[in-house]
């Protein structure tokens, strides 16, 4: 499944519904950490690149399939 373009502020949401919490936020990027100590840092842009944010998940060890879920 392809993942759709989305604005900084919707990952940061999706992720936020997934248990995370915004750690610190440094110019553009955002690092957040999970419940159990998972940690990954995106940009805060309009526009997220889609390869940057699997990238991402994938370092959170966050499936499209969950991710997809708590965009709804």
């Amino acid at each position: 499944m392809r993942l759709p373009l989305l604005a900084g502020k919707g990952v940061f949401n999706a992720l936020q519904r997934l248990g995370s919490q915004e750690i610190r936020r440094r110019g553009s990027h955002v690092k957040i950490e999970h419940g159990d100590g998972r940690r990954i840092v995106f940009p805060f842009l309009k526009e997220v690149d889609r390869f940057t944010l699997c990238g991402a998940l994938r370092d959170a060890d966050i499936g499209e399939e969950e991710f997809l879920e708590a965009l709804r």
